[in-house]
């Protein structure tokens, strides 16, 4: 019988679980969404105990779906995002929600951290300044917790009982001896040095960290003793799965979050944002929007309520269709995404706004505004990197779950003046990704160049001229409004 792998690619809002075979077909799949805490402005929470019964109930679906035998998988692995902190006691037992990524709550912390390693560590939502926040602010959460795990982590414990992380969740020890220079440098800033046996060590992604409990294979729906591989965050899982995995290999990922990565070989040749790891030899680059699909989201829940509750998952044909009817440009209608606040060029204290609008104007020009206001962040983004690296790119791969709306991707298209690719199953590219990662562990696979290869495009987007100048006008103007509204956005919302 063919021998299947599930994997479980579980996004900041989503879940996809999916049963692939050995040939890396799709056999059957499901999913499940679950919210976002946010209990002051800047914090950004989760309980990773809900997303764990998600994936239960779903690799249960799709087990009962597929009608494969449990003894006809051999292999489970998890993506997920990263920089999550979670707080186990000695009974493994959850302490706290898990602080997400998204969350900008270590202002303060961040600052001094800055100061004291004399060089820019990051803002309030970089991962080192919200371990201090925890330790100053929750003092007996943090000596209780004889582990601090990330969520991908979290997920190998629930399923084998042993505690691994894997390099690109690993923010305390690299096998990159640049890497681990940096990140001694910044513990010691931090006064976390003396913390560190609370960090799990790290195994490649590739490699079997343990096998199925008992318990958790019966949670699962599958046998026990099926091995559970690192797997990784999910940056890395798009990267593989889009075939971009190779020195100055660019793409772009349009999901709840949104951003451009490009592959280098150490964090000085390239300077970004934000970085993470795939190996000793590779480093993921990453100009990020913090809010990207998250966006359309908001539009479909707030401006077309109404039709939500009739549509469902089908109102984003509907504003697809609405904003295909409204010129590029959106009549001089600018928005701006940063509805959870933005990362660089802009700041986590700005939020979304519609610009321009009047009474001639409805909700499918704020729609088509909304989704161009994204594409003009990548468009900054871009130019920064290839003023940085010397490399202009005359096409992009694009995947998630915004690269399968043609209208967005030729706007996209349009506002880069660059040709825009579209692989097979752009929404499933991290779920490929996970696949390829359990497959290298299992022998079935041996070279990832080789799969990358057979990446199939699916459809491109050419840019309109035509479209040139209003776009180019309106990017300009769009760039110039966060810092015209800097004091205002300071005086609303305050600093972080």
């Amino acid at each position: 019988m063919p021998k299947h792998i599930m994997t479980f690619d579980i996004g900041t809002s989503s879940l996809k679980t999916a049963l692939i075979d050995e040939w890396g077909k799709v056999v059957a799949e499901g999913g499940a969404s679950y919210p976002i805490k946010q209990p002051e402005n800047g914090w950004a929470e989760q309980d990773p105990e809900v997303i764990w019964k998600h994936i239960c109930e779903t690799s249960r679906v799709v087990m009962r779906k597929s009608s494969v035998a449990r003894d006809d998988v051999h292999g489970v692995v998890f993506v997920a995002p990263w920089k999550n902190i979670i707080c186990l006691n000695n009974q493994g037992e959850v302490l706290r929600d898990s602080i997400i990524w998204m969350d900008s709550r270590a202002v303060v912390q961040a600052e001094r951290l800055n100061k004291s390693a004399g060089t820019f560590v990051g803002t309030g939502q970089e991962y080192w300044p919200r371990l201090m926040w925890l330790k100053e602010n929750q003092p007996e959460i943090w000596q209780q917790s004889n582990h601090i795990i990330g969520l991908n982590t979290y997920f190998k414990y629930r399923a084998t009982g042993n505690l691994f992380t894997e390099p690109s969740d690993d923010f305390i020890r690299s096998d990159n001896p640049e890497l681990n220079d940096y990140y001694q440098q910044v513990l010691r800033a931090a006064d976390l040095m003396d913390d560190l046996d609370k960090f799990p060590l790290s195994r490649k992604a590739q490699e079997t960290i343990g096998v199925l409990t008992a318990t958790a294979a019966d949670e699962l729906g599958l046998r026990g003793d099926v091995p559970v591989f690192g797997g990784f965050g999910d940056l890395v899982a798009i990267t593989w799965g889009v075939g971009r995995s190779q020195l100055d290999d660019v793409h772009l990922y349009f999901g709840t979050s949104s951003w451009l990565v490009s592959i280098i070989g150490k964090r000085s040749d390239l300077d970004a944002p934000l970085y993470f790891s795939i190996d000793r030899e590779t480093q993921g680059a990453v100009y990020a929007l913090q809010t990207g699909c998250l966006a359309l989201d908001w539009l479909a829940d707030q401006v077309y309520r109404v039709e939500r509750t009739i549509l469902e998952s089908d109102i984003y044909n509907l504003i697809s269709k609405e904003a295909g009817q409204i010129a590029p440009g959106s009549e001089g209608v600018i928005a701006a995404h940063w509805l959870n606040g933005e990362l660089a060029p802009f700041s986590q204290n700005a939020k979304g706004f519609f610009l321009n609008l009047s009474i001639n104007h409805d909700r499918r020009h704020m729609a088509r505004a909304m989704m161009e206001s994204i594409c003009f962040t990548h468009r900054h983004n871009l130019e920064r990197l290839h003023g940085l690296s010397g490399r202009l790119q005359n096409h992009i791969r694009v995947v998630g779950g915004g690269a399968v709306n043609d209208v967005w991707m030729q706007m996209l298209a349009d506002i880069l003046q660059i040709k825009v690719q579209i692989p097979e199953a752009p929404r499933y590219t991290g779920t490929i990704g996970a696949y390829y990662c359990a497959a290298m562990g299992l022998g079935w696979l041996n070279d990832l160049n080789t799969m990358a290869d057979k990446v199939a495009i699916q459809k491109e987007f050419i840019p309109n001229p035509g479209n040139k100048d209003v776009y180019d006008n309106n990017y300009r103007v769009y760039m110039k409004i966060h810092s015209a509204l800097k004091d205002i956005h300071r005086d609303l919302n305050g600093e972080y």
